[in-house]
């Protein structure tokens, strides 16, 4: 969740440096027309959303592989639950910068992210090793997911 952060400031900063710039009127640097400068604001305006949702999708990347590296019966109920959380919390931020991008891709993986919620949910004390072939599972089908949406990601972010 930290990657995002620094993404979001640096573009934050971009955008400011090109509004500052463009509006400033003494341009030194040799730099192109304010109407150059207001149709490259206009751009990264545009693109500003594309990188936030790619921005947003970078930080699910990493919130997924954690919860992909991690050993359920090591982890523990609390593990499990920690890194799911972090998961939620990236797709639900991807969802909103998304839009409509890669929605049906986004259904699937919040639909799988559910079932092991679901299955977190109903674990208590010593049932977790009980439950391991369907946490399993449930990470399979979030792997699946992920591995579809992020093919989608990668085509679009780069």
């Amino acid at each position: 969740m930290r990657a995002p952060i620094p993404a979001r400031l640096l573009l934050l900063a971009m955008v400011c440096l090109v509004a500052a710039c463009g509006g400033s009127g003494d341009d030194t640097s040799g730099t192109a027309p304010a109407t150059t400068t207001t149709t490259t604001t206009a751009a990264s305006g545009t693109t500003a959303v594309a990188s936030q949702a790619c921005a947003d999708a970078a930080a699910l990347k990493t919130s997924v592989a954690e919860l992909d590296q991690l050993d359920p019966p090591a982890a523990g109920k609390a593990g499990i639950q920690a890194a799911l959380d972090k998961v939620s919390t990236n797709l639900a931020a991807l969802k909103t910068s998304a839009k409509s991008q890669w929605s049906s891709q986004i259904t699937e993986l919040d639909s799988a992210v559910e079932a092991l919620k679901a299955t977190i949910d109903g674990i208590n004390g010593d049932s977790l090793l009980s439950a391991l072939p369907t946490i399993i599972s449930d990470l399979k089908g979030i792997d699946t997911a992920w591995t579809a949406l992020q093919q989608q990601i990668d085509q679009d972010c780069g």
